[in-house]
């Protein structure tokens, strides 16, 4: 007895639903979504009252009655969650989402304990929000194996798995900094924090891009909001693809400066090289990092690329509804590059226990065009006369 009460609250409830929901198509008689769900309403209380039928038949009519009613609605059921997948179609894979979901924890831990350890602050924290957002992606995409038609769950996974890697690059960003100070300013064109803050801001910019329309995309009511919000997005990733060619560029423009690529003439200059970080230069692994670095920006590019061109074919284009593209040319993209920067991880590289690469800016002295002379350096990499003048600033990242 206590086994068929159990269905009442929840009979009772579908029917107060059932009601609200009638009245509501009385004014928006047209409302797609008010059909469906009355439709879900009325298969679930179809369902529950035979469900507490069959507790007590003995008759063989009733009990074979009750049993297709079940069926009826079981089937209904299953043709409404069927139109209402939010992958158009498409049923996430749950194994393959899962080595994903597993992937990026490992790399989310991992990144937080060795930037924790090796006091590489900035690389720590974009990491972890970037394998994070990665994490989160991929845990809502496998969930949506079972549930692909709840709405929450692909929201969810498309804006984290859009705005993940802006984080990642966040943390590539400032590595050209830390490369400036360890050969000398002098080189470069800049001083070494614009270089961070100019490509951190355009990591910012991007970012909000591509948030404000994914959030306008995943709110919009009607389909020209829609595409607004996915052409916005779009612009965001874009964006971030000129933003990291630009780095691209600028990156492979310090190294051609230091004759990184000529050994002879990196040889012949590295008496000009900053002496405080000659220590750092002479190891292995700093003289491999440079290639390690260009490698993680290719690969998150090839992402970046992809995933303008998959938002631009639409939420039903080719490339999103088919998702090994997803797995080949974003997730493992972004695996690589986790994975790439925990075996080189900038805390063994610039041997973070013992040494502090700090990226120096300066209040009020500029820096000369031609850069910042090497007998201006304290042996620590800051600079020498602005200590002196009273205006020294540091950012230790």
């Amino acid at each position: 007895m206590s086994s068929t009460s159990n269905y009442q609250p929840l009979i009772t409830s579908l029917a107060s639903r059932i009601s609200s929901v009638s009245q509501a198509l009385i004014t928006q008689s047209t409302a797609t979504s008010l059909q469906q769900e009355y439709a879900k309403l009325q298969a679930s209380h179809l369902s529950a009252s035979n469900q507490q039928l069959l507790q007590t038949a003995t008759a063989t009519d009733v009990v074979s009655s009750a049993s297709q009613a079940i069926a009826q609605a079981s089937e209904t059921l299953l043709q409404i969650k069927k139109s209402n997948n939010q992958y158009e179609g498409v049923i996430p894979s749950f194994e393959g989402n899962l080595i994903f979901l597993v992937v990026f924890a490992l790399a989310m831990i991992l990144h937080t304990g060795i930037g924790f350890w090796y006091k590489q602050w900035w690389v720590m924290v974009s990491f972890f929000c970037g394998c994070g957002l990665e994490l989160a992606g991929f845990l809502t995409r496998t969930l949506s194996h079972n549930d692909y038609d709840v709405e929450d769950y692909f929201l969810c996974q498309i804006i984290t798995l859009t705005i993940a890697p802006a984080f990642i690059m966040g943390g590539v960003y400032i590595l050209l900094g830390k490369f400036i100070m360890i050969y000398g300013a002098q080189f470069a064109l800049m001083r070494p924090m614009a270089y961070s803050y100019i490509f951190m801001v355009c990591d910012f910019i991007s970012l909000v891009i591509q948030a404000a329309g994914g959030a306008m995309a995943a709110s919009a009511e009607n389909l020209e909001d829609n595409q607004m919000g996915t052409h916005i997005m779009v612009a965001g990733l874009a964006f971030q693809v000129f933003s990291m060619s630009a780095y691209v560029i600028l990156f492979l423009h310090y190294f051609y400066k230091i004759n990184f690529f000529n050994k002879s003439g990196y040889r012949a200059l590295s008496i000009d090289f900053n002496p405080a970080y000659k220590h750092l230069r002479s190891r292995k692994i700093f003289k491999l990092f440079p290639y390690v670095v260009f490698i993680c920006v290719v690969l998150i590019y090839i992402r970046c690329v992809y995933r303008v061109i998959e938002l631009a074919q639409g939420w039903s284009g080719y490339l999103i509804t088919h998702e090994l593209y997803l797995f080949f040319l974003d997730a493992l993209m972004i695996a690589l590059t986790a994975f790439l920067l925990i075996v080189f991880h900038p805390g063994f590289v610039f041997d973070g226990r013992n040494t502090n690469v700090q990226v120096a800016r300066r209040s009020k002295n500029k820096v000369p065009e031609e850069g910042v002379p090497l007998e201006e350096f304290k042996q620590d990499g800051d600079f020498g006369y602005a200590e002196e003048s009273g205006s020294s600033r540091r950012d230790v990242i």
